[in-house]
C-alpha cells in the first residue's frame, strides 16, 4: 500500500510493510496483533501489524557507550518462548557483547530490554527509522522542533530536562516524559528515570538516548492514539484524581506581602481575608486560596522557605490558623508555596544539612545558592515529608504549589527522579491527614510524578504570544497523560491588560483547572476602572467565567476521572479526537474540552472575530444552542470580549450544575442540582460516563423519527434534563408515567424540554 507525506520536514512516498532491497534472513516472534521480525545480519528489527502487514516500526541502531560507542551489527538468536526471544548482540568495535530481550507484555504491548554484559555502559542509544509520522509527547514545551507547535518533527538531540526561562516561547515548562505517540499507530515509553534525550525526523532518523547502564522500553501498539495512551496509562500509571473542591476556581497573589495600602489593610493575612471578602460580594466562585513565596519567616532569595512556619511578624500572618479557620467557614481552603530547596533552618537541620547537593558532602556540579536535598535517601525523603504534614497539612492546608526543580538545584543526572520524590512528598503530607482531599500542583513534572499532582505550565508572559504557549503546553501535557492542567491566568509577572485578561479568563474556564493571579495593578476589582488598559467590565467578565467553569464542574470532573482510567487527557490536541483528518494534525489554537465540547480561544489582541475549522460531523454553536454546522468547513464566527467560540457534537450529553457550595453565600438554601444537557441525533448513539465521586454511571440516549429517549441511573444528585431541538413532540414520559404539562417545561423559541429528574430517570418523548 503507497502512502504520500506532504509536509515541510519531509516529503516522499514510503511502502510500508516491503523488505529490505536485500532481505536477510529473521527470527520472528509473534502474537495476535504483532509480528516482530530481527534480522540478525545486519542487525535490525521491525515491528509489523498482523492484519495489514504494515511495518510500524523499524529499528536501524543500538549503541551502547562504554569508553566509546559501539553499535551493534549482529545478532546471535538465542532462547525463544511463545512470548520472548533473547539474542546475544556483537560489534564492530569490541569483543564484548551485549544483550536484547523481546517480550510481549500483552498482544499489543512489545517490551524490549537491553543490557550490556560487560562492564556498565553510560549511556544507550535506541534508533529508528524515520516514516514521516506525527510525533506527539515527550516534553512540554513544543519550539524546538521544526514540526510544528504540536509536532516533535525536527527536535534534535533535545534533553528531556525541565526548562526554567526558556530562551523561546514563555513560562517554565518543565512537565515530560519518555513517551511519544505517532500517527503510525504506534507509540514509545522508555521505562526509566535517567536523564534523556531525543530526536525526531532529523537525517531519516528517531532515536532516543538515556544516561543509564541498562535500559527497557516499550513499542505499544494501538491502533488509535486512544488505544496507545490507554496502554501507556496500564503501564506508567495514571494520572492524579483530585477532590472535588479542586475544580473550582483557587485564586493567589505572587505575595500577600505586597499592595496592602492599596486594598486597605496592614498585614498578608488580613489581605487573604479581604480578597476572600472581595471574591464573595463580586459572586465569584472560589474554593481556595494559596500562598505564594514568601509566606515563611527568615530572608534569603527564597522569601523564608526553610523554615517551616508562618510569618508571624506584625505584617505577615500572626495567626494562620484563624486565618484558616476563616476561609474554612467558607468552605475555601488554604495552600503554600514549597520547592525542594535547603534554605534557612534546613541548612543546620541534623538530618537535612547531611543531604543538600553541596560540595561539602560530596556532591560534584555547579549549584545555585539554594540547592536542594537528596530525597533519595529515605530518612530525609521522610522527614521532608513530616515537615510538611506537621507544620502545614495538621494546621489546616490542604496541598502545596511546588515550583522549580530544574534551576541547578539538584544535579542533572538526577533531576527526574527528584521531581517524582518531590511531587510524592508533598502527596504523601497531604494523604497522611486528608486522604484524598488534599490537592497540589507543580511545574516540574517527570512521568510517574502524574499520580500526585496537577501541573500548571510554570511562568507564561502577560502577553497573548504567552497566552497562546500556554495552550500549546497543556495541549502538550496531554500528549503525556497530564489532565489535571491549568495556566496563570492572565500571565504571570507584569499586569496583564483588561482584554488579554478576559480572554485568558475564558481559556482558564475551559480547563481542567482555574488559578487566577491578583497582585498589585493586576486585581480585578480594583485595577481595571480607569486608564488605557482599562475596562470597567472585567470584574463581570471574570464573574461570567469563574461561574462557567465552576457550572463545568459535572463535566470536567468525569472527563479528568476518565483520563485517570484510560489516559485519554480532559483537554486534548485535535488529532487525538479526529485523527484522520490532515486538517488538524499540527492545530493548537482549537482543542477539544472532553469528548463533546469544540473551544476555539481569542489568541490575537482586538480580535473581535476568528475563523474556526470543524471537522466532520454536526456541530452546534454552544453560545446560542441552536445555530447547527455541517463540518468538514471553516467558519467564521464573532466573539466579543465576554464570549469564547464554542461548539458541541450533535448527540452529545453534557452534566452541568452546582454541585459544589465553597464560597457561595450568595444563594439562600444552596442546594446541590445538576442541569443535564442532551443534544439528541439520529443515527447517533449518545453515551456519557458520569463520575459522582465515588462511582461511574452511564448516560445514554438516542433519537429516531419517533422518539427521543435519554436514561440514566442514580446521579446521586437531583436536578433536570434539558433535551435541545425538540421541535415538536406528543407526550413526554418519565420513568414510564405520562407527564402532565405542568410536570415539564417547554420553550418553544429555543426548542428546549426541561424535565426535573430524581434518582435513576428514563425519559422518553413521544415527537
Amino acid at each position: 500500500m503507497l502512502f504520500l507525506f506532504v509536509g515541510a520536514a519531509w516529503l516522499g512516498v514510503r511502502v510500508w510493510g516491503a523488505p529490505p532491497a536485500q532481505a536477510a534472513p529473521t527470527t520472528v516472534l509473534e502474537s495476535s496483533a504483532l509480528r516482530i521480525e530481527i534480522t540478525a545480519a545486519p542487525y535490525s528489527y521491525a515491528v509489523i501489524e498482523k492484519t495489514t502487514g504494515h511495518v510500524l516500526l523499524r529499528q536501524s541502531q543500538t549503541t551502547f557507550t562504554v569508553g566509546t560507542a559501539r553499535s551493534a551489527t549482529t545478532a546471535a538468536i538465542g532462547n525463544k518462548t511463545a512470548t520472548t526471544l533473547d539474542a546475544t548482540l556483537r560489534f564492530s568495535e569490541s569483543s564484548e557483547t551485549g544483550h536484547a530481550r523481546w517480550t510481549f507484555v500483552n498482544p499489543a504491548v512489545v517490551q524490549v530490554k537491553l543490557t550490556y554484559d560487560k562492564g556498565s555502559p553510560t549511556s544507550i542509544t535506541e534508533a529508528f527509522l524515520d516514516q514521516g509520522e506525527h510525533n506527539y509527547g515527550l516534553w512540554e514545551y513544543s519550539y524546538y522542533g521544526t514540526g510544528g507547535a504540536l509536532d516533535n518533527r525536527g527536535a534534535n538531540n533535545h534533553p528531556l530536562l525541565g526548562l526554567s526561562g526558556p530562551a523561546v516561547g514563555s513560562g517554565d515548562p518543565s512537565g515530560r516524559a519518555p513517551f511519544y505517540v505517532t500517527s503510525l499507530k504506534y507509540g514509545v515509553y522508555a521505562d526509566t528515570l535517567a536523564s534523556g534525550r531525543a530526536t525526531i525526523a532529523v537525517n531519516d532518523r528517531t532515536s532516543f538516548t538515556f544516561d543509564t547502564p541498562a535500559l527497557t522500553y516499550n513499542v505499544i501498539y494501538g491502533p488509535s492514539y486512544a488505544q496507545v495512551l490507554a496502554r501507556y496509562n496500564q503501564l506508567a500509571g495514571g494520572s492524579l484524581m483530585p477532590p472535588l473542591w479542586a475544580f473550582d476556581p483557587i485564586w493567589w497573589r505572587d505575595d500577600h506581602h505586597a499592595d496592602l495600602d492599596a486594598n486597605g489593610v496592614t498585614s498578608a493575612q488580613a489581605l487573604v481575608k479581604k480578597d476572600a471578602d472581595n471574591l464573595q460580594r463580586l459572586q465569584l466562585p472560589a474554593s481556595g486560596m494559596w500562598l505564594d513565596r514568601p509566606w515563611g519567616s527568615g530572608g534569603g532569595g527564597l522569601g523564608g522557605w526553610g523554615n517551616f512556619d508562618f510569618d508571624s511578624g506584625p505584617t505577615g500572618f500572626p495567626d494562620p490558623e484563624g486565618m484558616m479557620k476563616d476561609l474554612a467557614s467558607r468552605n475555601m481552603y488554604l495552600l503554600g508555596w514549597i520547592a525542594n530547596h535547603a534554605n534557612n533552618g534546613m541548612l543546620t537541620d541534623p538530618i537535612f544539612a547531611p543531604a543538600i547537593f553541596s560540595a561539602a558532602n560530596g556532591f560534584a556540579g555547579d549549584f545555585t545558592t539554594t540547592p536542594g536535598l537528596d530525597l533519595r535517601r529515605p530518612e530525609v525523603f521522610a522527614h521532608f515529608k513530616n515537615q510538611l504534614r506537621d507544620n502545614f497539612v495538621k494546621r489546616g492546608m490542604r496541598g502545596f504549589k511546588i515550583d522549580r526543580g530544574e534551576q541547578g538545584e539538584v544535579p542533572v543526572a538526577l533531576q527526574n527522579e527528584l521531581a517524582v520524590l518531590t511531587a510524592k512528598a508533598a502527596y504523601d503530607a497531604t494523604s497522611d491527614v486528608l486522604g484524598t482531599e488534599g490537592f497540589t500542583f507543580g511545574r516540574n513534572v517527570y512521568d510517574r510524578a502524574r499520580k500526585y499532582v496537577g501541573v500548571w505550565n510554570g511562568d507564561s508572559d502577560s502577553t497573548f504570544e504567552g497566552m497562546s504557549d500556554s495552550l500549546k503546553q497543556i495541549l502538550r501535557l496531554g500528549a503525556i497523560m497530564y489532565s489535571m492542567v491549568g495556566s496563570d491566568t492572565g500571565g504571570y509577572g507584569r499586569a496583564p491588560n483588561a482584554e488579554l485578561f478576559a480572554r485568558w479568563l475564558a481559556l482558564s474556564a475551559h480547563s481542567p483547572m482555574m488559578e487566577i493571579l491578583l497582585g498589585p495593578n493586576r486585581t480585578i476589582w480594583n485595577d481595571y476602572n480607569t486608564g488605557p488598559n482599562a475596562n470597567p467590565r472585567l470584574p463581570a467578565i471574570a464573574r461570567t467565567f469563574a461561574q462557567e467553569h465552576h457550572d463545568l464542574i459535572p463535566y470536567a470532573r468525569s472527563m479528568v476521572y476518565a483520563s485517570t482510567q484510560t489516559g485519554m487527557p480532559a483537554m486534548r490536541m485535535m488529532p487525538f479526537s479526529f485523527p484522520n483528518d490532515p486538517a488538524v494534525a499540527d492545530m493548537f489554537d482549537e482543542y477539544m474540552f472532553g469528548d463533546a465540547l469544540l473551544v476555539a480561544p481569542i489568541l490575537a489582541a482586538g480580535a473581535t472575530s476568528r475563523s474556526v475549522y470543524l471537522p466532520a460531523g454536526t456541530w452546534i454553536d454552544y453560545n446560542d444552542k441552536m445555530t447547527r454546522h455541517a463540518g468538514p468547513a471553516t467558519i467564521t464566527v464573532t466573539a466579543p470580549l465576554d464570549v469564547i467560540p464554542r461548539f458541541v457534537k450533535a448527540g452529545a450529553i453534557i452534566p452541568r450544575g452546582d454541585i459544589l457550595k465553597s464560597n457561595n453565600n450568595w444563594t439562600s438554601n444552596w442546594a446541590p442540582s445538576l442541569r443535564i444537557e442532551f443534544y439528541p441525533a439520529t443515527g447517533v448513539a449518545s453515551r456519557f460516563e458520569y463520575y459522582t465521586g465515588t462511582s461511574v454511571v452511564a448516560m445514554t440516549g438516542s433519537q429516531s423519527n419517533a422518539t427521543v429517549r435519554w436514561q440514566a441511573g442514580n446521579l446521586g444528585i437531583n436536578g433536570a434534563i434539558e433535551v435541545h431541538s425538540i421541535d415538536r413532540f406528543t407526550l413526554v414520559r418519565r420513568n414510564n408515567q405520562t407527564l402532565a404539562s405542568g410536570d415539564f417545561q417547554y420553550n418553544a423559541t429555543t426548542h428546549v424540554m426541561t424535565i426535573p429528574l430524581s434518582g435513576a430517570t428514563t425519559v422518553e418523548i413521544v415527537r
